[in-house]
């Protein structure tokens, strides 16, 4: 069954870029390609670090620094027609590292589809996709999830209908599938995928703030896991929010409501729990952006013994263009993940935490129109009290780095 989804993906991936370069022929240069090029420094590759054993005692593993490279394509669709519209991000990155016994390479793959149709002006249709393919898994920025030692690839496909009940009322219908696969037999009861089918009503109330009201249910199956390590379930949310433009320069989202997670393993009760969301954009000038966000919610769990954990997560980027050339990014996200014993697999066990901190900035600047040089940094702490979880730290510098446009 890996093996089937797996070919499915490699014949999405290639259809979706053969898809990019034939629609290049319906518009002027949709399409991009460019190369990047990053040398640098990791001083630990293999994540090592601390680990809590089954008896409590704790083992140190020795770090291992390295010098590495990085190339990466990026292949870029922006296809805009009169009703409809497509993009598409692709990046292969190959990465090689001069001290990593073993296995110096990997090879991972970032796909973003996105499609909107617009059947009238009441009536539209938007899918989006997103494939990701890793090696020896971290935290990411666009997830932060803590993954298994192993390689695994990970996609997320929304598909979302839209209807305009009267101009100021909308109704969204959504359906999403979500799958994560490891390539390796020892973690096959983190194995799943989830179905997620629901509805969101939209009421603008006035020119600045915009009601909403969300319905959606979840089921949820880990597929290949042992009987022993049944986590299956379904849930359902129901849950308010609003979105508001306070100013031209000020954009919130707030989300909250309720969700009952119903597992099932009969031994077990029902997880109830808040959910909650908020996000702002702010714009202090036309060079600056800054963006927040901070969540609560259930979450899968990526620990075979336990059946969910309850995640908090905040997060906060900068970005601000010095001048036309020469541009700065920075980003800081910080999650709490709590697993209560209430809710674990295994007998006598306790509850743990595991809390993630991810910083990473980036300076780049453009030396003429298919040119730039950049140089960046990006610091990664996992503290764990899960047995047999390595926590570690890993600093990453891109000393230099050079990005052209082919095209």
């Amino acid at each position: 069954m890996r093996n089937t989804e797996m070919k499915q993906i490699r014949i999405f991936t290639v259809a979706a870029c053969l898809a990019a370069w034939a629609a290049s022929a319906f518009a002027e240069s949709p399409v991009h390609l460019s190369n990047r090029l990053r040398i640098g420094y990791d001083d630990n590759v293999y994540q090592a670090g601390e680990a809590t054993l089954p008896d409590g005692s704790t083992v140190q593993h020795d770090e291992t620094d390295s010098f590495r490279i990085l190339n990466e394509i990026e292949l870029l669709l922006n296809l805009n027609l009169p009703r409809t519209y497509l993009g598409l991000r692709y990046r292969p990155t190959l990465a090689w590292f001069s001290d990593r016994e073993g296995d110096d390479t990997d090879f991972w793959h970032d796909l973003d589809l996105n499609f909107v149709q617009k059947f009238s002006p009441a009536l539209s249709l938007s899918f989006n996709d997103t494939l990701r393919y890793s090696q020896l898994p971290e935290l990411q920025d666009d997830n932060f999830v803590v993954r298994q030692d192993d390689d695994n690839y990970y996609n997320s496909a929304l598909a979302t209908l839209s209807y305009n009940i009267r101009p100021e009322t909308r109704i969204d219908v959504s359906g999403r599938h979500i799958l994560l696969r490891y390539t390796e037999d020892d973690h096959e009861n983190d194995n799943y995928y989830s179905v997620v089918g629901g509805f969101t009503l939209r009421q603008q109330l006035a020119s600045r703030t915009t009601l909403l009201g969300d319905l959606r249910y979840q089921t949820l199956v880990y597929d290949e896991a042992e009987d022993a390590y049944n986590r299956d379930a379904n849930s359902v949310f129901a849950g308010l929010g609003a979105e508001q433009t306070f100013n031209p320069k000020l954009i919130g989202t707030l989300r909250g409501g309720f969700e009952q997670r119903q597992y099932d393993n009969d031994d077990y009760d029902d997880n109830s729990q808040p959910y909650g969301e908020l996000s702002a954009t702010f714009l202090p000038s036309p060079a600056t952006r800054i963006t927040g966000s901070a969540s609560y919610s259930i979450y899968e769990s990526d620990i075979s013994s336990f059946l969910s954990q309850n995640r908090t997560y905040l997060s906060l980027s900068f970005a601000h263009d010095f001048t036309a050339k020469l541009s700065f990014y920075a980003s800081g996200a910080y999650a709490i993940n709590e697993y209560e014993a209430d809710y674990s697999l295994e007998d006598g066990a306790e509850d743990a935490d595991e809390t993630t901190i991810l910083v990473s900035a980036r300076l780049s600047y453009r030396i003429n129109r298919i040119n730039w040089i950049e140089t960046g940094v990006q610091y990664v702490e996992l503290d764990s009290d899960i047995v047999n979880r390595e926590s570690y730290d890993r600093l990453r510098w891109d000393v230099i780095g050079w990005k052209i446009q082919l095209f």
